[in-house]
């Protein structure tokens, strides 16, 4: 800037500076990503609303299933504790079993050991039985020549033990065909799945190409993509899913060496789940918690419903507190009950505030309490969010896209057994705060930037985006002569120009005005993707202190490899006592020369001078810093390079 600039000024230039570096920024990053799916699933108005139709309709799948399991009563006498892990993982299984189509048909007592959901399928064979003929030969109507021919070895053997035993040929067929008539089908565990992992998908890299490819293979169930990620130049992470009966690992290997955009899928098989459930705190169980959880989960139900749109137009009121069966009645728990009056009266309250980590009342144990009526309701919620909006709240995340993903209802964090050291007030304060600030996220609804905000940051208005693309398709070729580039044709005036491109291009301005509101979705996004910003440089090493040679930033034990303590030379070959370091100004162990140090004299060995004489203007200036010397420590003990 011009000198008559004064700081006020250069400031408010500087900061002008870093915005319009930001919009060219936003601008830059929004058109080099604008064309790829997870970009456009995200911003682009008509992906957003193919997503939230598919999201609202898996939501709403997923709030069916857990109303069948709650009318079947699946969820009476169920208790997120680690005691009841195999029943909590049946009832993740059951609701993985709802998920699939026709589940109706796979939910047998063999899979999920309950009788509510036990339906009994039997497959009929039909068998034609000849009592005429002395030779009766029962086969399905499916069954190959190979087949037949072992089951007619099959009834020899069978009818020479008849003979044997004494039983007739006829009856002891309408034995065999009825065994089978009433014997039912083993169901297949269809919630079990196996899959393979993709460490690192290319961003141009769209779902549907990764589906194409792996759907030619037998088994192929669904793909999974993560979220970008921005340090990893926004690559993904996917899961292939694929039907527990095929051969994952052939299936793997037939994917080693395929390329997809020049990029190496490396897929390598997903282990299985090794703990479903696991355990938090035994803090959880106490009566202050318990309430606490009842008053965040609550909470939190009823945010999610809203978000995504349940129990709206059942009733009356289109709040879904009164119309979701988990949050009846809730506010009951909420209120806590003390004998205010009685403490009062019998002189045993206490003074100050117990949760004040400061105040001595903090401090002081307390017992376990537990009430097994609130941990019900605790968990009635709890399994509604876990089921429906897929949050595991006792782990305070939500797993995204988990219907997906190889398991649909995969973890779950339940309590831990109840802890046995004492516990103190501000302990139970502490974890309580420490849960509302790790579900703040989830609670929070998605935040936005203000308008003043986006317009200083370049929020484009789409008229004014139409007006720039109909003077940049109007072109003056000479006088009373104008070009439309879009179609070729020549007007006599702008105005026909424009009436024209409006008339006959409106799918070009149309595109316009979506790219506008497609730029915008992304502007106004306040987690909006970005590249990663530079770390800050490392701190410098530390300084060599005076008298300690070695190399920069080494430490003293590398220094002193050789089994001399540092600052001293090993003797030489013929014996003698070690030297000091620098005894002499001359010597190969002094590279001032090769540093651009002031180096005074002639002489030997590499431009030294002579003994004692001053080498350069370090000492003159009083620099107390000795010279750093550079010895090669894999050097043996007998044999000195300086």
């Amino acid at each position: 800037m011009e000198d008559s600039v004064d700081e006020t000024e250069s400031v408010k230039r500087y900061n002008q500076y870093k915005l319009d570096f930001r919009r060219q920024q936003l601008q830059d990053f929004f058109l080099q990503h604008k064309d790829q799916e997870w970009f456009r699933s995200k911003y682009h108005p008509d992906d957003i609303t193919a997503r939230k139709t598919e999201s609202l309709a898996a939501l709403k799948t997923r709030l069916g299933v857990f109303l069948f399991l709650l009318d079947n009563n699946w969820l009476e006498n169920m208790s997120l504790d680690m005691e009841h892990a195999p029943a909590i993982i049946k009832l993740l299984d059951a609701g993985t079993h709802r998920l699939l189509p026709h589940c109706c048909w796979h939910l047998a007592k063999g899979i999920l050991g309950n009788e509510v959901l036990t339906l009994s399928l039997q497959r009929k064979r039909k068998r034609s039985v000849s009592a005429d003929s002395g030779e009766g030969s029962a086969s399905d109507s499916d069954s190959s020549h190979s087949d037949g021919e072992k089951e007619e070895d099959e009834e020899k053997e069978e009818e020479e033990e008849d003979r044997e035993d004494g039983t007739s040929d006829r009856e002891r067929r309408k034995e065999r065909g009825k065994e089978r008539e009433e014997a039912p089908a083993k169901p297949r565990p269809l919630h079990l799945t196996t899959s393979l992992f993709i460490r690192s998908i290319p961003p141009e890299v769209s779902k549907e190409e990764i589906t194409a490819l792996c759907r030619r293979y037998p088994g192929f169930l669904r793909v999974a993509l993560s979220d970008p990620q921005p340090e990893r130049r926004f690559f993904r992470r996917c899961w292939v899913t694929f039907d527990r009966s095929v051969n994952i690992k052939e299936t793997c290997w037939n994917l080693q060496n395929i390329r997809l955009r020049d990029c190496e899928l490396a897929p390598v098989v997903n282990r299985d789940l090794c703990r479903r459930v696991r355990t938090v705190n035994g803090l959880t169980h106490h009566k202050p918690v318990v309430r606490n959880d009842i008053r965040l989960s609550a909470r939190l139900v009823h945010s999610l419903d809203q978000k995504g749109e349940l129990w709206v137009g059942q009733v009356r009121s289109t709040d879904s507190m009164e119309t979701n069966p988990v949050l009846k009645n809730i506010t009951d728990y909420l209120i806590e009950e003390v004998s205010a009056e009685e403490e009062e009266l019998t002189g045993a309250s206490g003074g100050g505030d117990s949760g004040d980590a400061k105040d001595p009342a903090s401090s002081s144990e307390v017992t376990v309490e537990t009430d097994e009526k609130l941990l019900k309701v605790l968990d009635r919620l709890l399994l509604y969010l876990r089921l429906v909006h897929s949050v595991d709240y006792y782990n305070f995340c939500e797993y995204p896209a988990e219907d997906e993903m190889p398991h649909r209802c995969g973890l779950i964090h339940v309590r831990g057994p109840l802890p046995v050291a004492k516990i103190t007030a501000a302990e139970v304060s502490e974890h309580q705060k420490m849960c509302e600030e790790r579900l703040a996220p989830l609670l929070s609804p998605s935040e936005t930037l203000s308008e003043e905000d986006a317009a200083r940051l370049g929020k484009k208005e789409p008229e004014q985006e139409v007006e720039k693309f109909l003077s940049a398709n109007t072109q003056e070729l000479s006088k009373d002569k104008w070009l439309c580039p879009l179609s070729g044709k020549k007007f006599k005036a702008p105005e026909f120009v424009r009436k024209h491109i409006l008339n006959k291009h409106g799918d070009k301005v149309s595109a316009v005005r979506q790219e506008v509101v497609f730029f915008n979705n992304f502007l106004l996004d306040a987690k909006r993707p970005a590249l990663p910003e530079n770390k800050p440089l490392p701190p410098p090493a530390q300084a060599t202190p005076p008298g300690m040679p070695g190399f920069p930033g080494q430490s003293p034990q590398q220094q002193s490899l050789l089994g001399y303590p540092p600052g001293v030379r090993p003797p030489m070959p013929g014996g003698g006592p070690p030297y000091p370091p620098n005894q002499f100004g001359g010597g190969r162990g002094n590279y001032d020369n090769f540093r651009g140090h002031l180096g005074g004299g002639g002489g030997g060995g590499g431009g030294g001078g002579f003994p004692g004489k001053q080498r350069n203007s370090r000492g003159v200036r009083g620099d107390p810093r000795s010279i750093i010397e550079y010895r090669d420590l894999d050097a043996p003990d007998d044999l000195d390079f300086f």
